[in-house]
């Protein structure tokens, strides 16, 4: 995959082998790169990048893209997760299961029917179970771990198994992490197939394992690694 913003001398290639890691100390670019990867995350063209597959096709990647800037409240149960958890859940439910979930409904259903007896207008409720409305009273949601670098990996596990989004961008990450757990991270995507980008606003020195660079310093000079 590769990414053209209008404003940058180098093309941004991203594949499955490494972890692309961006890094620039120049404010304005820096606030430019984020913002037009955060528009394509909102569902919004930037006339400023466009993105290509690896046959060179241009391709649109709005609503397909994560971008994640806050590490101290990260949304595991956003609407768009849960929905595609419940639909794997009821596609794995199998039909013996389903039977006695739909027999224990009818008997919630008979006892609640009781109760309206007593009112003299008509009351009326679903005779057939949704599972999706199920599973909105069972309130389903992944909890969280207890370390920046588990909910990483957390994160790398539900975009393996759901297929989410095509691509994973964090913002300023480095400033949360160790080189080690770092290696560990990108190890981690690569193994899992998962492709993410790293954009920072400052640069950490030469690549580490796993990981190419683009440097863009403060006089907008850019450094391939």
């Amino acid at each position: 995959m590769k990414f053209n913003f209008s404003y940058l001398d180098n093309d941004v290639l991203i594949d499955n082998n490494k972890i692309l890691s961006i890094e620039v100390e120049n404010k304005n670019y820096f606030y430019r790169i984020v913002n037009d990867l955060n528009t394509i995350y909102n569902g919004n063209i930037s006339d400023d990048l466009t993105i290509y597959d690896n046959e060179n096709n241009e391709i649109d990647l709005t609503n397909k893209i994560s971008v994640m800037i806050d590490y101290f409240n990260i949304d595991f149960n956003s609407k768009k997760l849960i929905n595609t958890l419940s639909k794997s859940i009821i596609e794995n439910i199998d039909i013996e299961d389903l039977n006695k979930i739909k027999i224990n409904y009818k008997k919630i259903k008979n006892i609640i029917s009781k109760s309206l007896n007593e009112y003299d207008f008509s009351i009326s409720f679903s005779d057939e179970l949704e599972m999706e409305n199920l599973f909105k009273i069972l309130k389903i949601s992944i909890n969280k771990k207890d370390s920046l670098i588990d909910n990483l990996f957390l994160i790398i596990d539900l975009e393996n198994k759901f297929k989410l989004n095509k691509l994973l961008v964090f913002i300023n990450l480095k400033q949360y992490l160790s080189k080690e757990e770092l290696i560990e991270f990108y190890k981690y995507c690569i193994y899992n197939n998962v492709m993410i980008i790293l954009v920072d606003s400052q640069t950490y020195g030469t690549t580490i394992k796993y990981e190419k660079k683009l440097i863009i310093d403060s006089n907008l000079d850019e450094y391939l690694l």
